[in-house]
């Protein structure tokens, strides 16, 4: 079973999660596009727990082996997962957001952090809505609780823009660096790698052993 896994206010019908879903099809594989904050309220509710919760819960009610494939926000979960469920057996991570918390931490000043505590959430623009939503604190007091860089064991494709400006191309390096089976392939993209679909279903493609 493949596993798509969304980004940070993002959702299922992404522009990634479309385009893979479309190119794994015609080689017969179905992707599962997995609602990291469903509900009207899930997003202003999440936490990176409750949606590795959820990652889990689909895990367990489906035959393994499985194959996560995760996009920013999604791909750090994608890597905790497969260092937690032995039935994870490979992982593709676009763009994965490791060291989460700590860039947030960097970005955000002390008065800024401050008040998302004190008023209890933060408005952010919520890209699957296309409006503004308040993610709470407790997203940010429970990012802290998990590794920056979850140790997996599985083989990896990692595919990174070269002009992120989000998550850092030597963040990505440094969890590849670390990780035994892990590849990573460089394009000329920013992160959202929307400049780059063909190139990720072809990297996809072949790294799941369809092409």
């Amino acid at each position: 079973m493949i596993l798509y896994l969304h980004g940070f206010a993002s959702g299922p019908g992404s522009t990634k999660a479309c385009a893979l879903a479309e190119g794994l099809a015609g080689d017969g594989l179905v992707l599962v596009r997995l609602d990291l904050t469903p509900g009207p309220d899930g997003f202003e509710r999440s936490t990176p727990s409750s949606m590795l919760a959820i990652v889990e819960a689909e895990i367990a009610s489906r035959p393994g082996p499985h194959t996560l494939i995760g996009s920013s926000l999604g791909g750090w979960i994608a890597a905790l997962a497969a260092s937690r469920n032995p039935s994870v057996e490979r992982l593709v991570l676009l763009a994965p957001a490791f060291r989460l918390h700590e860039r947030w931490m960097a970005r955000l000043a002390p008065a800024d952090l401050d008040r998302w505590r004190r008023e209890g959430g933060v408005e952010v623009h919520h890209h699957a809505t296309n409006r503004p939503r308040r993610i709470g604190w407790a997203f940010f007091e429970d990012a802290a609780r998990w590794p920056a860089f979850p140790e997996v064991k599985v083989p990896a494709l990692c595919i990174a823009g070269r002009r992120d400006d989000t998550v850092p191309l030597q963040d990505v390096q440094a969890w590849v660096d670390r990780t035994p089976g892990a590849r990573l392939e460089v394009v000329e993209d920013g992160h959202e790698l929307t400049g780059s679909l063909e190139r990720i279903v072809s990297l996809t493609r072949e790294f799941l052993g369809a092409d």
